[in-house]
């Protein structure tokens, strides 16, 4: 689908024309318009900056529950079952109970032991709460039974959460209902089954194999012919397993809830030539030609080692091993976790280990032996770019004491030997050239190791193996000899102490059949890899412990012997706490795609799935659409040190946000100076933009007059936010997520101190003015407008004069009707700056005239070259300030907020093996193995706690009684994020290409400067 162009450019134009448009031109008199020079601009002078307002305490503590009165139940129905007993529970909801929004799951009950289940059968605004409970069986029935359920509540305009205790006395009123077990099953199945509110492939799974599982229980047959299947989803699309944008997320639930149903897959025969699969089309780009056409055609830098990679790899290099562990580094100890973060999947997949341990190579040894006098340059290299699932990451070594690096490296492998039985070291041929293999039975091994002249190749993979040995050996099509490649080094001439770049070829067999078929066919594999389990988890919700075998699990009905094999007849092995593992790989690492067979046959459903999926893939899977070329390059600076960046993607197709931004900016370019504190974002406005053309449909619409518009408008506009106290004051009035909520007592419209703290929020808006005249007449013509629709509603005037420039100041008036404190007139208030050549606003005084200085001083933007950017963002700030300090706020609450669905995943893990998730490595170990990944919490750890209201972090509580400690968190990514991230620049520009490429071809240009201060000890 192709989205709307973006534009949120109007507001960050409409402010300065709108807000201006308030001043009166009659009283103001001595406000001048025009340029600079016409005002009298001063000479840059000594600034005097008002003392700084002291920052808001972050508010910490714990958001416990509030407490509701005890409810009065009944014990309504009783069962034993084997070895658990069926308890149902009644309680009479009424008043304003009824809008209470009950958590379902979550049922605390008095000396519950492991293996007590309990769910509420009914919703919101039941008049009566039906509670099923499922427990290991007691002594003698039981005549009374307390605990409490947990609900959200509006009140005071906040959903808070509510424990609202229950307690039941007597007997039983039905001592022996035959249908209470199928009762608590569906009630179950239905609410782990809500992927709104539950989300997990797990709870899909489990609510199908818990109505499977009652079908086999004794009596299940006397449930009146009920179809426990009834209401099932119907199955996942097989074309979006194909599509990489899809959530892998919901992709797996609907997976696994057919898994849990027992539904087979019926794809049909595979009869059908892979052949007859057709790729999207992709164009055929004129590099030659293009080369040709550019100043220095030959200019480009070599890759040496891309002579020796294959040409549909993607390929990395690094001149110095130093660098790539020193990425590696960094990427491990904030860039990965707060990506996370951001992408809300708190996860450890433990790739750094997974790939280090695949290839026999240990990260903390390497740059003892791989320093610059034992090798060169590195690349790495791979077929695809499915890293999280299982990938072939393949080492290139530019060798200078060959002797040294091959004893390091049977060192190394040696080590390994010494943590993991069964290691075998065999010799195999590989495109002739012989390797030595060294491997496992459990996969955790899998190095492959080559020589060809000086260069040493190390892979994870044999099938990469080979393909790249055979280009090595000019048997196969290599990066070098690619137009794609050869252009991209000439367009951009230079040295780079790394570069990366992913090629067409790379780019179309990602998307061709073969991959994408077996990709989407792999991950039918995982989902029958999770089985089991997936399985022997759900034997420790039902039962309070992890199944001792599969025996016992299989005897439990809980998995069938032939989910012990993939539809494909592959076997599966697997014993509770160790990951299922099979010819496909095992949840955590999954046989690379370029290892399993190719495909020949495919069957007539996944030729349709792909059909479609090549149909719409430039609509929908933009992810890898050109060639990219990135670049990287580190300074160090004392103790700090500089990376520097630089992507170019080519060329921008249309159909893409890239090239709708482009029609906004146009052809005009721009220079911004470097920023000394805050935030800040301008941007190039084209002279034929659409974004012109919307904002003058806007002025005309607001005044009713066809001769106002944007002709006055500049070469660029600018948002941007100061290092003040005010961010941070806002911010702390609003925020939930990264400290105890704001306590109001009364409704935000009427919190006098709300008022205030926007009043102070350092945000500002600049245009720039070529048309003096123009603007005082759109300027006048919206006063008008303003005028006639809330007369007497607004007061305006000169306020204060900063540098013989009058500040005018536009607010509610403190008599206008409805207001509900006079005191809120004069708390808010937007402030407007003419300097000639610019106009600004902006709402805290201090902020406005610290603007008016940088523009006055030459600091403003200015239009730029042919080499400059349309686009530039920039921040810089310190620790402790208050840019800093809101930042930390936000990131802490993306991270607590992220951090429920790693709760959901840990409760899982707690409550499916108690035993061996009792501390955080063994939580961990058994993610890995059962899900493919480890959860984390909102600080970095996979500690967790099991409480009645679901998981828990030890240090931040629960998603219903939150803990807020102290910022930054010691040893939070978060924490090691903000101290080495200080400032950060980023140029975009859309570069014409040679006519070769089109008439309208450009390419999509990013720059990026990122300064990090000193490591943390």
């Amino acid at each position: 689908m192709r989205r709307p162009a973006p534009r949120w450019f109007a507001p960050l134009l409409a402010a300065p024309l709108l807000l201006a448009g308030c001043g009166d031109q009659t009283n103001n008199k001595s406000e001048k318009t025009g340029s600079n020079e016409e005002v009298g601009t001063p000479q840059p002078t000594a600034r005097v900056e008002e003392a700084p307002d002291p920052l808001p305490a972050l508010r910490a503590g714990t958001s416990a529950p509030a407490e509701h009165a005890e409810l009065k139940a009944a014990l309504a129905a009783y069962r034993v079952e084997g070895e658990a007993e069926y308890l149902e529970v009644k309680i009479a909801v009424t008043g304003d109970d009824l809008s209470l929004d009950w958590d379902r799951l979550h049922i605390e009950l008095a000396d519950a032991a492991p293996g007590a289940v309990g769910v509420m059968a009914t919703g919101t605004g039941a008049t009566e709460a039906v509670l099923q409970i499922r427990r290991p069986k007691s002594p003698a029935r039981p005549e009374a039974l307390r605990g409490a359920l947990y609900a959200r509540r509006w009140d005071a305009g906040k959903n808070g959460w509510v424990r609202v205790p229950f307690a039941a006395e007597g007997a039983p009123a039905l001592a022996d209902d035959a249908g209470l077990q199928a009762r608590w099953a569906e009630a179950m199945a239905q609410v782990l089954g809500d992927a709104w509110n539950e989300p997990h492939p797990w709870k899909q799974f489990a609510s199908g194999r818990i109505l499977t599982w009652l079908k086999g229980q004794p009596g299940s047959k006397s449930l009146a012919g009920a179809d426990l299947l009834r209401n099932r989803p119907p199955r996942a699309d097989l074309t979006q397993l194909m599509d990489t944008t899809t959530g892998v997320l919901s992709m797996q639930e609907a997976l696994q809830h057919d898994r849990g149903l027992r539904l087979p897959r019926a794809e049909g025969p595979r009869t059908v030539a892979i052949a007859d699969c057709k790729p999207p089309p992709l164009a055929a780009h004129p590099f030659a030609a293009m080369q040709a056409a550019l100043p220095n055609p030959g200019g480009g830098t070599v890759e040496a080692l891309a002579a020796v990679t294959p040409a549909e790899f993607w390929y990395a290099r690094v001149d110095d091993v130093r660098l790539l562990l020193r990425l590696l580094d960094e990427a491990d100890t904030w860039i990965t976790p707060v990506v996370q973060v951001l992408q809300q999947n708190p996860e450890d997949r433990g790739l750094t280990a997974r790939y280090q341990r695949q290839l026999g190579l240990r990260r903390s040894d390497l740059t003892r032996l791989f320093g610059h006098t034992v090798v060169g340059e590195v690349a790495v290299v791979g077929s695809d770019p499915y890293l999280r699932e299982g990938t072939d990451v393949t080492l290139i070594f530019a060798l200078k004491q060959p002797e040294v690096f091959d004893a390091e490296l049977a060192r190394q492998l040696e080590g390994y030997r010494g943590e993991i039985a069964g290691v075998e070291t065999t010799t195999v041929t590989l495109s002739g050239v012989p390797v030595q293999r060294a491997a496992d039975p459990s996969g955790q091994i899998r190095q492959h190791r080559a020589r060809v002249g000086e260069l040493a190749f190390v892979s994870n993979s044999p099938g990469a193996l080979a393909r790249v040995l055979a280009a090595a050996q000019g048997q196969a099509p290599r990066l070098a000899d690619e137009p794609d490649l050869k252009y991209m080094l000439a367009r951009d001439p230079g040295t780079h102490q790394a570069l990366a770049f992913l090629s067409d070829k790379f780019i179309a067999a990602v998307v061709g059949p073969q991959q994408k078929i077996l990709a989407a066919r792999r991950q039918e594999a995982l989902a029958e890899l999770l089985v089991p389990g997936y399985a022997a988890l759900l034997h420790g919700w039902l039962f309070g412990h992890a199944p001792k075998d599969t025996k016992e699990l299989t005897a439990a009905g809980l998995l069938a012997a032939d989910e012990l094999k993939h539809a494909d007849g592959a076997a599966i092995t697997f014993a509770p706490g160790q990951a299922a593992r099979s010819s496909w790989g095992s949840p955590d690492a999954l046989t690379p795609l370029i290892d399993l067979p190719p495909l020949e046959k495919v069957s007539a459903v996944e030729r349709d799935a792909y059909d479609n999926f090549a149909r719409t893939y430039q609509t929908y899977w933009q992810q890898f659409i050109d060639p990219v070329a990135i670049r990287l390059d580190v300074r160090d600076e004392a103790a700090s040190a500089v990376a520097d960046v630089d992507v170019r993607v080519l060329p921008l197709i249309s159909a893409t946000d890239y090239s709708e931004i482009a029609s906004i900016v146009g052809d005009s370019r721009v220079t911004v100076t470097a920023q000394d504190r805050g935030l800040s974002a301008v941007w190039a406005v084209g002279a034929d933009s659409g974004l012109r053309r919307d904002m003058d449909q806007l002025m005309r619409t607001l005044t009713g007059k066809g001769d106002v518009g944007l002709g006055w408008l500049g070469d660029w506009v600018m948002l941007g936010v100061d290092d003040r106290a005010g961010l941070v004051g806002l911010l702390s009035q609003w925020d939930d997520t990264a400290q105890l909520p704001p306590k109001r007592e009364r409704d935000a419209l009427q919190d006098l101190e709300l008022w205030r703290s926007v009043g102070k929020f350092p945000v500002y808006a600049i245009a720039e003015v070529k048309n003096p005249t123009m603007l005082v007449a759109t300027l006048a013509a919206l006063k008008t407008t303003v005028e006639s629709v809330a007369p007497g509603m607004v007061e305006w005037g000169e306020v204060a004069r900063h540098r013989d420039l009058p500040i005018v100041r536009i607010g509610v008036s403190p008599g206008a009707p409805l207001l509900p404190d006079q005191a809120i007139a004069r708390a808010f208030g937007i402030h407007y700056v003419q300097t000639g050549a610019a106009i600004v606003v902006g709402l805290d005084r201090p902020t406005i005239t610290r603007v008016i200085d940088d523009l006055l001083d030459g600091r403003l933007p200015k239009p730029g070259a042919a080499t400059d950017p349309q686009f530039v963002v920039q921040t810089r700030t310190e620790v402790g300030a208050p840019l800093w300090t809101a930042l930390l706020w936000m990131l802490q609450g993306q991270a607590n907020t992220a951090t429920k669905s790693a709760l959901r995943s840990a409760e899982i893990l707690l409550r499916g093996d108690p035993q061996a998730t009792a501390n955080a490595g063994g939580l961990a170990r058994l993610g890995l193995s059962y899900f493919g990944f480890a959860p984390l919490n909102a600080h970095g750890t996979p500690e967790f706690v099991l409480r009645p209201e679901g998981a828990a972090d030890p240090l931040q509580g629960s998603a219903i009684a939150p803990t807020f400690p102290a910022l930054p968190i010691p040893g939070s990514p978060i924490e090691r994020l903000m101290q080495r991230l200080t400032a950060i620049r980023g140029e975009v520009s859309f570069d014409k290409e040679p006519d070769a490429a089109g008439p309208n071809a450009r390419s999509l240009h990013t720059k990026f400067s990122i300064h990090l201060g000193p490591q943390a000890p």
